[in-house]
């Protein structure tokens, strides 16, 4: 059985096994992002890519509903079969399918009902308002199944199924290219054909990871279990930390496109625009390795195997710090090869500011890799509460400060340093949180030595 796995299995063979797909399945959905990038750029224009971009902080309040409920269930049920309580990891599964789609239809409506609302509080300027709200009420169409397939990708890791979970990503994006292909290049459906293109391919990667749970191939059940609602309290509690993450993602995307608007203007967010494509790659590959080994975390700390636990969170700091160094150098050396996939190579001006703030920007990737695997590993031991203070470091403080102390001080060179200056003082937070989760870990562990 798979928890014997989880529990017994070498775990650098575990790590890999369970790390490299999921890290492979985040670089899809990474992809994604960027096949998006690529059609908008090429074949509709600079001011659509724009507006997508101003559409993203609503888009990341679904995805953060998506990764609180996903990652919150993943832990318990992790911890749950660890200590083989199947029936309340049935109930578990039961509750976060039904929050996630009550939530989700809320949503829909929201993006559907009150888009031009939505579109003048992300920002939006006449210019570009009627490509935002496009974008908002046709994506918004696909939310429910756009949050179930979270839900669904998470459990099936916690399943043994890391492989497949990063194959239903794979399809995703295969037929994502599809899809823009032909509304986008093809068809001209303009905003319209990106949007529809990116809920279609959704709805598959949705009807693929619900298939395992139909045919019954996995421990929890997808029609056993009840809802209750200490469950979902305690779903939304363990995930809250990593969805905080993702909120604050859209509340990042907010500011730093409030900022360019005043300092620049249109040609700014659109070079932040290809910043964001690389950053929520290079986000994506340390996000993924968190993920993966979130599972084994989890379950080893559950059946209380201590030592395992940090045999797994060694090899994991160790990786995020050697990935996040070949990032940095990745985008030092090849930004502008890269960010022209966005523009045209005749568009010098968004190009040459495009390539100089990610030369700045790819700092952070020297330790954010960190502070996300900090903060995946404090989830997986349902210590919501320290991963949030990560979040929020990063995020919305460290962020908010440096956007409004740095540029004064110097200019657009500020604006580009805000992450890595605010992943750098977080850094020092996650040293300390991790500190204290030790020396607790030690004192627990000499206690029951005592007791013996």
């Amino acid at each position: 059985m798979e928890e014997n796995i989880l529990g017994k299995e070498k775990i650098s063979t575990l790590f890999l096994k369970y790390s490299i797909p999921s890290i492979a399945g985040m670089l899809f959905l990474g992809l994604n992002t960027i096949v998006d990038g690529f059609f908008i750029g090429n074949y509709i224009g600079m001011n659509a890519l724009a507006s997508v971009n101003i559409a993203m902080p609503f888009m990341s309040v679904m995805i953060a509903v998506g990764v609180v409920i996903g990652i919150g269930t993943q832990s318990i049920i992790g911890r749950r079969l660890g200590e083989g309580d199947i029936e309340a990891a049935n109930d578990t599964f039961k509750t976060s399918l039904l929050i996630m789609a009550s939530i989700s239809i809320l949503l829909l409506l929201i993006a559907v009902g009150f888009t031009k609302q939505i579109a003048v509080f992300l920002g939006t300027n006449e210019q570009l308002m009627p490509q935002v709200t496009t974008y908002v009420s046709c994506v918004g169409l696909f939310l429910p199944l756009l949050g179930l397939m979270f839900v669904l990708d998470y459990v099936l890791k916690i399943m043994g199924k890391p492989i497949y979970s990063m194959m239903v990503l794979l399809v995703a994006i295969i037929s994502h290219i599809i899809f823009n292909y032909l509304f986008i290049k093809q068809l001209g459906m303009g905003i319209k054909g990106a949007a529809f293109a990116t809920g279609l391919s959704y709805c598959i990667a949705f009807a693929m990871a619900l298939l395992p749970f139909i045919t019954g191939r996995t421990t929890v059940k997808l029609f056993r279990g009840s809802f209750k609602k200490t469950i979902a309290c305690n779903i939304m509690y363990n995930g809250s930390a990593e969805g905080l993450t993702e909120v604050c993602a859209g509340i990042t995307t907010f500011l730093f496109n409030i900022t360019l608007m005043c300092y620049v203007g249109e040609i700014g967010i659109a070079a932040f625009t290809a910043i964001s494509y690389l950053s929520f790659i290079g986000n994506n590959i340390l996000i993924g390795l968190a993920d993966g080994v979130g599972a084994i975390i989890s379950y080893n700390y559950g059946r209380g195997n201590v030592e395992r636990v940090r045999k797994a969170l060694k090899l994991t700091v160790f990786s995020a710090f050697f990935i996040g160094v070949g990032i940095f150098i990745i985008i030092s050396n090849f930004s502008r090869e890269i960010i022209m996939i966005f523009f045209d190579a005749n568009n010098d001006r968004v190009l040459n500011f495009a390539v100089y703030g990610a030369k700045i920007y790819a700092f952070a990737f020297l330790v954010s890799g960190l502070n996300i695997v900090a903060s995946g590993y404090f989830t997986a031991i349902c210590d919501p509460k320290s991963s949030a203070l990560i979040a929020i470091s990063k995020g919305m403080v460290g962020i908010g400060i440096c956007l409004t102390v740095l540029p004064s001080i110097l200019g657009i060179k500020g604006i580009w340093l805000t992450v890595p200056v605010a992943e750098i003082l977080t850094l020092i937070l996650t040293v300390s949180l991790m500190y204290k989760q030790f020396k607790y870990q030690e004192s627990n562990m000499n206690g029951r030595d005592g007791e013996k």
